[in-house]
């Protein structure tokens, strides 16, 4: 496996709800142009962004009030199903259809299925309830990363990177210096970090209004290829972890085209859910930490995009979850190669 390949056979974040509506939106994923809409009745639905007759993209295209998407090339119109309903120039209609993806649109978060529909399974999906809770609150959205989606996984799977590129935010010396314990179980790959009686980062003391020392716990898992949950819980050192500030940070990572990654987030609290400037605080800290992650992986994808040759790697104890997350999606791939490719088959 290269880090440059993408499995296609799994569940990726494709929109949040609250991005799709009755205007056509375009989103390239695992090098697909994907169209993406909503019908009269609501439902949001996903087609390949290319008019079989041409490949005129068919997001510069129209939708009607039936749901009648129409490319605004020659005419073609498509109905709710993908299946073409007719054409401007003939009166009889032209035997096409679109590609339909799988959707599952839950608590909030719109996920696609970008390879064969058959094995599209809703139970690969990890629980997102917290996003919807109305014991939780969170903010939302998704930062473009011009570096493949491998980096982002393993940048995400190794937080000791947290003590050397975000010092003044959520890292100091304590994350590095305290060893992960790692589980695999089939595909998702966890791992998780117990740091006892340390400085509270900048960030959390804020957050959770506490002085040093604190206890503070990371527990990740990686749902592959693209779903990664942290479960954040801090607390006043000695205190039972229950008792603690809990945090949870969803990230969607799917590739778009090229070397292109969409990084979706959301960042959730128990605690405190209506103290707004708290939410802007959290939310401003968030994209400031994101931004310092996007500029070290994009100037880490030159690295990687001009050296072809792949120079030996060194790793440390550390790397084990990313060692095992890598694992997990080349398992994905070759299982999708054995059974004769990535393309995807219609499902209209």
């Amino acid at each position: 496996m290269t880090l440059t390949q993408q499995v296609r056979n799994g569940w990726y974040l494709g929109a949040w709800s609250d991005e799709i509506g009755r205007t056509l939106k375009q989103r390239w994923i695992t090098d697909i142009p994907v169209c993406f809409y909503r019908l009269p009745d609501q439902a949001v639905t996903a087609v390949e962004d290319r008019c079989p007759h041409r490949k005129y993209p068919l997001s510069l295209g129209h939708l009607d009030d039936q749901g009648t998407l129409q490319c605004d090339y020659h005419g073609y119109r498509f109905d709710g199903q993908g299946v073409c309903v007719g054409v401007a120039e003939q009166a009889d209609r032209p035997k096409a259809a679109l590609r339909r993806f799988p959707l599952v649109e839950r608590d909030g978060a719109i996920w696609i299925w970008p390879g064969d529909p058959e094995l599209a399974d809703e139970s690969l999906l990890p629980d997102t309830s917290w996003l919807t809770d109305p014991s939780w609150t969170h903010v939302h959205g998704v930062v473009p990363l011009r570096a493949r989606h491998m980096l982002l996984l393993e940048n995400l799977l190794d937080l000791t990177h947290e003590t050397f590129l975000h010092p003044t935010s959520i890292g100091n010396a304590a994350v590095a210096a305290t060893p992960i314990d790692v589980t695999v179980d089939g595909d998702r790959v966890g791992f998780s970090r117990r740091m006892i009686g340390i400085e509270a980062p900048p960030f959390y003391e804020k957050s959770c209004g506490l002085t040093s020392p604190v206890d503070r716990w990371q527990d990740g898992d990686f749902y592959p290829p693209g779903i990664f949950v942290l479960n954040i819980r801090v607390a006043a050192t000695g205190t039972e972890e229950p008792d603690g500030f809990h945090m949870k940070v969803l990230y969607g990572m799917t590739p778009g085209r090229g070397n292109e990654t969409h990084d979706f987030y959301a960042l959730g609290r128990d605690y405190l859910i209506d103290d707004q400037e708290l939410t802007e605080f959290q939310h401003e800290q968030q994209l400031a930490v994101m931004q310092e992650d996007v500029d070290a992986l994009e100037a880490q994808e030159v690295m990687y995009a001009t050296d072809p040759g792949g120079t030996a790697e060194s790793s440390i104890k550390s790397d084990l979850a990313a060692l095992r997350g890598r694992r997990a999606v080349a398992k994905m791939l070759a299982r999708e190669q054995r059974a004769g490719g990535t393309r995807p088959r219609a499902s209209a």
